[in-house]
Formats: C-alpha cells, sequence, structure tokens
C-alpha cells in the first residue's frame, strides 16, 4: 500500500502534466499484453511522449473536469502524454498501428480541446511537418520547371523559324 506521500507525489506529478500536456490520448488496456505495453513505452519515448497507467480516482481528483465520465471509464486505462506543439503523440499511434498494435482509443484532448475516437485516429494519419514541405516543395519545383518551359518554347520555336528562313535565302 502507498503511503499518503508517495500518493501526494503521484496527484503532484499528474497536476504537473496536465498543465504541460499539449495533447492527452485515453487508451483502453484491456486484452493489451505486457510485450505490447513495453512496445508502446518504446515508441513513445522516441516521440518524447510518456505512457502512463493512472487511476480515475486519482484523474478526477487532480482534474474534475475531466471530459471522459466515470462511466465511460469502467476499464483499466492509460493516458498517453504529449508535451509538443507537433502532435507526436498522435502521429506514435500510426507507427504503433504500423508495427501491429492497434489500440482502443477511447478519446483524448489537443489543446483543451475535446477529441473523440474518429478524431484521435485522423489526427494519427496526418502528415508530419516535414513531409509537407517536401510536397510543397515538389509541387513548386513542377510549377517553376512548367513556367520555364513555357517562357523557352516560344524562343525555340522563334530559332527554329529563322534558321529555316536562313536556310531558304541560301
Amino acid at each position: 500500500m502507498k503511503t499518503k506521500e508517495e500518493k501526494q507525489n503521484i496527484l503532484r506529478d499528474l497536476r504537473d502534466k496536465f498543465s504541460k500536456a499539449t495533447s492527452i490520448i485515453v487508451v483502453n488496456l484491456k486484452g493489451l499484453k505486457t510485450n505490447d505495453q513495453r512496445k508502446i513505452r518504446e515508441v513513445l519515448r522516441q516521440s518524447e511522449c510518456i505512457f502512463q497507467v493512472a487511476k480515475k480516482t486519482l484523474i478526477f481528483k487532480v482534474k474534475p473536469d475531466f471530459p471522459l465520465s466515470d462511466e465511460a471509464l469502467k476499464f483499466p486505462f492509460a493516458l498517453i502524454w504529449g508535451f509538443d506543439h507537433s502532435a507526436s503523440a498522435f502521429r506514435s499511434l500510426k507507427l504503433l498501428k504500423n508495427g501491429g498494435i492497434t489500440l482502443d482509443i477511447a478519446g483524448g484532448y489537443l489543446m483543451d480541446r475535446i477529441l473523440t475516437t474518429e478524431q484521435v485516429w485522423q489526427l494519427s494519419e496526418l502528415p508530419t511537418k516535414e513531409e509537407l514541405i517536401q510536397k510543397l516543395s515538389g509541387i513548386l519545383k513542377h510549377q517553376i520547371s512548367n513556367l520555364v518551359f513555357s517562357l523557352k518554347f516560344p524562343l525555340q520555336k522563334m530559332v527554329i523559324i529563322l534558321s529555316q528562313v536562313k536556310s531558304s535565302k541560301k
């Protein structure tokens, strides 16, 4: 059994995480194997996120306005905490899914906005900033190439016509 001081430390830790987190995902642990939980922790650690199993009584004590009701959390659950603004916690879900671990998502938060399960999965499918920059640069490069060709073609046509005129005068 935990001492009162240990419980106070847990509450302080949860308060700190709730205040710093930009994204939170609630995951159903029912049926999730220990090996899968270890893999989840490894993937999330690489993304600078935290996977934490928590008691709902402590969650409601720290955050009474927690959006998922007591009845909605009748299963053992964990929280995935994301602390950056790049939504890496959501992209980690995609990595886990590609790795063969599909999580049962109960809901989530993104910058104090409540998300449904479907919205969490949609966010996980969004491309990264780097991927968007690559796509944009590819599109711009293609457009510039088309512009160069369009501007260059009349000059080439004029050169061909002039060379034909020159050869016809000879």
